[in-house]
């Protein structure tokens, strides 16, 4: 199974003219060129993860943009808001892809029809940017798994549940970090956390499972890990494939710009002959 990731979207009105980033990114551009990526994937995704900040103020009509922009889309979307979207809007606008039992003050659900359960818990508050993780979704998400133990799953969320060392997102992003830790503790099938928010692809290992923070397909955080510093780079705009091989998840982290390709096409088949043929690969 192959499980793409993207996030922090950011998609503007079309004639907005606010943000730091006007005139220097096109978020709709960017996304769209990200979208024609996957499609030409070879295996292409099986799904297609959007983990939060679709729009930058959440309207329906950046919603509705959105949409416009990913409907080329081979592979299905699964979808969970941001701290950049609104509640009721992000319900309306994509009610054909959420059930219809969501709880009640969270967009937390479970798309099913995969080798691997995907499980989206919402994290975002009402009118904060900062997240959290509380009692209530503690017990939905710890009931969540414990009603498929013997599932692989992947559990993907906006905000990462761990501070990375940039301290200024890391203040501003989620309480209840050991919360949801132990609930991942707790369910040993969990084979990926998958994140966003941060704007760079970040690993680590969390509750004893792999975690993983998907780059934007706007524009990156800068990495830089002094306190008093933070910035923002117009890197390319990047994605994430979690492959599940039945075993494990390995995630892959692509970014997609104007490049140089080299065909090795040829040492691809050498490989392939050498390997069915036991010839080894001695040194010239």
């Amino acid at each position: 199974m192959l499980v793409a990731q993207i996030s922090d979207c950011h998609l503007r009105d079309a004639d907005s003219t606010k943000g730091p980033w006007t005139g220097i990114v096109d978020s709709s551009a960017t996304l769209a060129a990200v979208v024609e990526h996957l499609n030409g994937l070879d295996p292409g995704p099986d799904v297609v993860l959007v983990t939060g900040d679709l729009t930058d103020d959440g309207t329906p009509e950046e919603l509705a943009r959105f949409r416009e922009v990913v409907e080329p889309l081979v592979a299905p979307l699964a979808v969970l808001p941001g701290n950049h979207e609104h509640a009721p809007a992000f319900r309306e606008a994509f009610a054909d892809l959420l059930p219809d039992d969501l709880p009640e003050g969270h967009c937390s659900h479970v798309v099913e029809g995969h080798p691997v359960r995907l499980v989206g818990i919402d994290t975002t508050k009402v009118g904060f940017h900062d997240a959290c993780f509380d009692d209530d979704r503690a017990v939905w998400l710890d009931s969540t798994l414990a009603a498929e133990p013997e599932r692989p799953t992947l559990v993907f969320t906006h905000f990462p549940p761990f501070a990375v060392g940039l301290d200024y997102m890391d203040t501003s992003g989620l309480a209840g970090r050991s919360r949801f830790e132990a609930v991942i503790a707790a369910h040993p099938q969990v084979a990926l956390v998958a994140a966003g928010h941060l704007h760079r692809p970040i690993h680590t290992i969390f509750g004893g499972a792999p975690a993983s923070v998907c780059p934007s397909t706007a524009f990156q955080l800068e990495l830089d890990l002094d306190p008093r510093r933070g910035g923002a780079v117009a890197e390319p705009p990047g994605f994430q494939l979690h492959r599940w091989d039945g075993v494990r998840f390995v995630t892959h982290t692509g970014m997609v710009h104007e490049c140089t390709r080299l065909d090795i096409t040829a040492y691809v088949d050498d490989v392939r002959r050498r390997v069915e043929t036991g010839v080894g690969f001695p040194k010239a």
